[in-house]
């Protein structure tokens, strides 16, 4: 048997329990008792120790969940489940309450205060009650991780529809790959916990550049449709936009001229000391992405490949 650790944290009322008994196959553990301070404002009970579940992904693969006490008070806790319980997690889940009055400053703080333990596992971020108040955009979140100078994902999610958090358990578990029927693991997440999708309504329509940005070590993106019209571009420099556009014409000479190679699906540009510009094409779009040269190009052709399927699929090229 496989076993992966994630560890959830975040602000009082982010959504750290109600995620993990949307997740979990097992009841959960929690240690919630009556609020007796300026929390009760917000919440009756508060966990005082830790929540625990347990996501079965199949019969050779297990995940354990460990949740955070939001309030600083509780810091002692923090630490045991950082240095013991959870001192192998894979990745680290810090929910974020959007209708909080400084939902950065909550970032700002569980990152300084998790520091070297997220220094050395993947962190997302994760956005919650997007649905009551919209705003902050996910746009000014990933402004506020690059200000930080922190590498992270960020998604919005609903913390009490299992496919909206299963979504943030397959981002950390692609990393291992790992292979999981996902669908199938959906499915039953929603027998078994009760979720009603009559009442369901996605809190974020995600868009082409939302989901690049949201891979690890992408710093800018640009979709081009089969004529080499931009659709979307957060990409500011002039000249690397040129000069991404002039190699997806590349490609497609070198096609033309050496059809013997095959198809030529992506061309990277990268240097010692400079940004890895890249373009990669699936029929007739094409992905331009600058990106972290620390980054592995075979990660960086897969996750172009996942976006250029996952743009067919929600035919946001209409």
């Amino acid at each position: 048997m496989q076993n992966y650790k994630i560890l959830f944290t975040g602000a009082v009322c982010s959504g750290k329990s109600t995620a993990i008994r949307s997740l979990s196959d097992i009841e959960t553990l929690d240690t919630d008792a009556r609020a007796s301070d300026v929390t009760v404002r917000r919440k009756k009970n508060t966990t005082i120790a830790m929540d625990y579940g347990v996501l079965d992904l199949h019969d050779q693969a297990r995940v354990h969940l460990y949740g955070t006490p939001g309030q600083e008070r509780f810091s002692f806790i923090w630490e045991m489940l950082t240095c013991e319980f959870a001192q192998d997690a894979i990745g680290v889940v810090l929910l974020v309450d959007n209708t909080r009055k400084a939902p950065f400053r909550d970032i700002r703080f569980y990152v300084k205060e998790f520091r070297e333990y997220i220094q050395k596992r993947r962190l997302i971020i994760a956005v919650t009650h997007s649905d009551i108040e919209p705003s902050p955009s996910i746009q000014a979140y990933h402004a506020c991780i690059r200000e930080m100078g922190v590498m992270a994902t960020v998604m919005f999610i609903d913390a009490r529809d299992p496919r909206s958090v299963l979504g943030v358990v397959e981002e950390l578990i692609s990393a291992v790959e790992l292979h999981v029927q996902w669908d199938e693991l959906c499915d039953r997440l929603l027998d078994g916990n009760g979720f009603s999708l009559d009442f369901y309504k996605p809190t974020y329509e995600e868009t082409m550049l939302d989901a690049a940005m949201n891979k690890r070590g992408v710093l800018g993106a640009m979709h081009l449709d089969e004529n080499q019209e931009v659709l979307c571009s957060n990409i500011e420099s002039s000249s690397r936009k040129t000069l991404l556009k002039s190699v997806n014409k590349l490609s497609k000479a070198l096609a033309e001229k050496a059809a013997f190679m095959g198809e030529v699906s992506n061309i990277v540009l990268t240097g010692p000391n400079v940004q890895t510009l890249s373009m990669f094409t699936d029929q007739e779009q094409a992905l331009c992405l600058c990106s972290d040269n620390d980054i592995s190009l075979p990660v960086l052709r897969q996750q172009a490949s996942d976006l250029l399927q996952w743009s067919k699929e929600n035919e946001y090229l209409a």
